[in-house]
């Protein structure tokens, strides 16, 4: 067994959260993944995955070896690239479009390192924020947060947000705590829409095989979740954010989590695009190289999932199909199915 081939194609099955999103990734069919993970666990003698009908999930002894294993593919790809910049550096110009919040708290903290180990290009950073920008920017590849089924790009995913419901420490002291989804609605809840979704005023969670439905209110409203963050942070209300982003308010006390014994659902996910005449780029492939050991980093030092929670998770009916509010748009729904 080539063992090597072997833990890239385990960290890349718990990167995309399935084996045939990560033999799609990888260009190589579904069986060879499956085949190589489960060569992997029998070399071990530990089963590293969970394998439901709804998905994978790491096992305790999956998470321990994923973040060594992540680890050591980080510092192999470091490795390769800084031997192959020896002999024909990638040179040029790389104009990279990022969702903000994402460039903001993820890459560009990150990003003196890529600089460093290739002073040959010139990088060009702007928003981007959904495949129909990507589509019409003169970029090269894109992360974008979100669901897509494109077939003319190629789609690499990175990680799998979770969704955290947060407020100013300042906040729960005057008005208390929850500890069910449902005292929300007694919470002024600051809410956000984005491209191509509505109004997200509609929470569900699940614990097990228990779902609650929320249908939170406020008054503060908006499409730009720094500007909201910034409001909860001042004590102005309870917000969903996701933990990747909201990791520097979280460590520094800001913000507080609640109801983390909860899956909070619809959280999307995190992908790498770019069009597939750049499948062969040199500079493409190194920043995708990077970004894949930088959210290897973020997965490691996040908090644990809830137990049972979606590795992935699937795109809601009503992205890009709807206007208005979350809750309005269901409600529609079961109306005209009645």
């Amino acid at each position: 067994m080539d063992k090597l081939r072997a833990i890239q194609y385990f960290n890349r099955a718990v990167e995309a959260g399935s084996f045939s999103a990560a033999a799609k990734s990888l260009s190589v069919s579904t069986p060879a993944v499956t085949q190589m993970v489960g060569a992997l666990e029998r070399l071990l003698g530990v089963r590293l995955f969970h394998r439901t009908t709804r998905g994978l999930s790491l096992t305790a002894e999956g998470e321990r070896y994923y973040k060594t294993s992540s680890r050591l593919a980080a510092e192999f790809m470091d490795l390769d690239l800084r031997v192959s910049s020896r002999s024909g550096k990638p040179h040029g110009t790389l104009t990279v479009g990022l969702w903000p919040s994402l460039g903001q708290h993820c890459i560009m903290p990150r990003i003196a390192r890529f600089v460093e180990r290739f002073p040959d290009i010139e990088l060009v950073v702007n928003v981007v924020r959904t495949i129909q920008d990507f589509e019409t920017a003169n970029v090269d590849i894109s992360v974008l947060l979100g669901w897509t089924d494109v077939r003319n790009l190629v789609v690499r995913p990175l990680a799998q947000m979770r969704y955290l419901v947060c407020a100013a420490p300042e906040y729960w002291a005057r008005n208390g705590r929850p500890h069910e989804p449902e005292e929300l609605r007694n919470h002024q809840c600051i809410l956000q829409s984005r491209p191509d979704e509505p109004l997200l005023d509609r929470w569900i969670f699940e614990k097990g095989t228990e779902r609650r439905t929320v249908d939170v209110h406020g008054r503060l409203l908006g499409n730009y979740r720094d500007f909201l963050l910034e409001a909860a942070c001042a004590g102005a209300g309870v917000i969903r954010v996701n933990d990747i982003t909201a990791a520097p308010f979280l460590r520094a006390g800001r913000i507080v989590p609640v109801l983390a014994d909860w899956e909070i659902l619809e959280a999307p996910p995190v992908f790498a695009v770019y069009r597939r005449t750049e499948r062969h780029s040199k500079l493409v492939r190194v920043f995708l190289d990077f970004l894949v050991e930088i959210f290897a980093e973020i997965e490691s030092e996040r908090t644990p999932a809830p137990a049972g929670a979606l590795p992935r998770a699937p795109k809601p009916e009503w992205f890009g199909r709807a206007r208005g509010r979350r809750s309005a748009y269901v409600a529609r729904g079961r109306k005209s199915r009645g």
